[in-house]
């Protein structure tokens, strides 16, 4: 099976580390460099409850986005990859955003932020860093969730692309994947998930339609590059030691006007909903503080 096949039926290609390691060692030291990697990157906690600041503190695009400050051409004129997403999204695909992402390990959190934090099902932790640093995304784990929590009413055509900028063990915060969980399309945050094992979980539209899927954690090595639908779950812990891991992520959206490309023959395939008006229930997005309501958590 060649791996856009195996896109089209468990929504996940893994192309292996196929990114030149000594550029990606060079772009994750630059990172790695340009901040105060510790606990100095977060506000106090009086500075937090006074201004919660909860709105529009991550990177976007031509907007505060230290990864837009770098030639990626190394990796976007890939010729493995740009002849694979090419044929899913067309030639004519637009990239929404590229950002650097950083799992922060828990002795760089302060104590505050570390209970504020232990039960949240999606840590994004921008409102808590310091305003100079938001320009790169940070998370201190996120429970299994389809990037369509990115895209309320929208078509669920986007791609995802992620690039281990160092190598990541088991402790530092792997990416999990749920194999084929597409295929129920669009479904709530936090979502309908049971019997989660070292290798398979339930998942389903609700808990009369589910069913039995294998998990995928993807302990790799520098340069190692994956790509996954906008509807496949995935998610990580907490890390679990001092190292933090360092990717850079793509979300790629096609041109609507081609038709001719893999990725509408996979949503075909789709037995649900394409797109959601509201595409998750675990805050209240009326709050200004986006209060959390709903603290099932899986990836603990």
């Amino acid at each position: 099976m060649n791996i856009l096949d195996n896109f089209l039926k468990k929504g996940l290609i893994n192309f292996g580390s196929i990114i030149d390691k000594k550029k990606c060692k060079e772009l994750h030291d630059k990172v790695f460099s340009s901040r105060d990697l510790s606990e100095g990157l977060f506000r106090s906690e009086k500075d937090f409850l006074s201004n919660p600041d909860s709105k529009k503190t991550n990177p976007g695009k031509g907007k505060n986005n230290f990864a837009e400050k770098f030639d990626l051409s190394f990796i976007e004129k890939n010729p493995v990859v740009k002849k694979n997403i090419d044929l899913l999204v067309g030639e004519d695909h637009e990239i929404l955003l590229k950002n650097f992402v950083i799992g922060v390990p828990d002795n760089w959190i302060p104590t505050w932020l570390k209970k504020k934090t232990e039960k949240q099902l999606a840590a994004n932790l921008g409102s808590y860093v310091k305003p100079e640093y938001r320009d790169v995304t940070y998370f201190r784990g996120i429970d299994f969730h389809m990037d369509l929590i990115d895209h309320a009413n929208s078509i669920g055509d986007n791609i995802t692309v992620y690039l281990y900028l160092n190598d990541v063990t088991e402790d530092m915060s792997p990416l999990n994947v749920i194999e084929g969980s597409h295929v129920f399309g669009a479904t709530k945050f936090p979502h309908y998930l049971k019997n989660n094992t070292v290798n398979s979980i339930e998942y389903g539209s609700s808990e009369k339609n589910y069913k039995k899927f294998q998990k995928k954690v993807l302990i790799a090595e520098t340069g190692s590059l994956f790509l996954w639908s906008s509807f496949i779950l995935h998610g990580t812990q907490p890390q679990k030691c001092d190292t933090p891991r360092i990717s850079l992520r793509y979300d790629i959206k096609p041109n609507k006007k081609n038709k001719n490309t893999l990725i509408a023959k996979f949503l075909n395939e789709i037995q649900g909903d394409l797109s959601m008006p509201i595409v998750r229930d675990d805050i209240d997005l009326n709050s200004t503080d986006h209060k959390q309501i709903k603290f099932q958590k899986i990836l603990k």
